[in-house]
């Protein structure tokens, strides 16, 4: 019986791998993103879950009716954490919720509860210190920024970035998580590049000529956006490039 998964990246694609376990009647011992075993020697001993976006949607919308919208919140800023075993976690809080509902946010002594709790407020954080401390360097007519957060902040900070109008044209890269954050035009979307050849790049100016090529030659995207069924539905942080 397998007991480990792999995933596309994507919270969707998260939910999805919880909905297979659930299928399977197993317990997972390991949950890692694709591109963290695709070409390993292991490789051969996970399960690729593939994403259906309708099904962990309706998951996510189940477990805030077992629980409550605090306990969907949390496992949203949970999944963008940089906690060692963030899969499992979020596994065991799913798990928790739908069986004991909204009162395991307040179970403090428990280990899983404070750990993700703790990650979570890292998160905010570090997203409030990264957008004060923003170097933008201009290339051309693009602002460009490279950062290497230890948590997966763009998502966060999207907005604020997007509604500032002393920019035009955007570059935002973060290293650590291979996320770009693109403005081109009147077109905005923030892509997840793990499939990309991506080189390294050692400051602004290489982002800008890495990518910037992509982003006006039009970037194929993997769509995982559906329309939400209401305010409580899963709203996907990123698209896959």
């Amino acid at each position: 019986m397998i007991h480990d998964f792999t995933y596309d990246g994507t919270i969707e694609g998260l939910l999805s791998v919880y909905l297979k376990c659930i299928a399977m009647k197993v317990r997972p011992l390991d949950i890692k993103p694709e591109f963290m075993v695709k070409g390993k020697p292991f490789e051969d001993r996970y399960l690729f879950v593939r994403t259906n976006v309708a099904q962990a949607d309706r998951l996510y919308r189940y477990i805030g009716q077992c629980a409550s919208a605090e306990i969907q919140q949390m496992m949203t800023d949970c999944f963008l954490t940089s906690l060692p075993r963030m899969e499992l976690d979020l596994y065991e809080l799913m798990s928790r919720a739908i069986r004991f509902g909204a009162r395991i946010s307040e179970d403090y002594d428990d280990e899983t509860m404070h750990r993700i709790q703790m990650a979570i407020r890292d998160l905010y954080r570090e997203s409030q210190t990264l957008i004060q401390a923003m170097d933008w360097r201009r290339e051309g007519s693009v602002s460009v920024v490279s950062l290497n957060p230890r948590n997966c902040v763009l998502p966060l900070i999207k907005n604020r970035i997007l509604s500032d109008p002393e920019y035009d044209d955007i570059l935002a890269y973060d290293q650590r998580h291979c996320l770009l954050l693109m403005r081109n035009g009147s077109e905005d979307d923030l892509l997840d590049i793990h499939r990309l050849p991506i080189p390294v790049v050692k400051n602004e100016h290489e982002v800008y000529e890495t990518f910037w090529p992509y982003v006006t030659g039009g970037l194929e995207v993997q769509c995982h956006r559906i329309g939400g069924k209401g305010a409580d539905s899963l709203s996907p942080f990123w698209r896959i490039a």
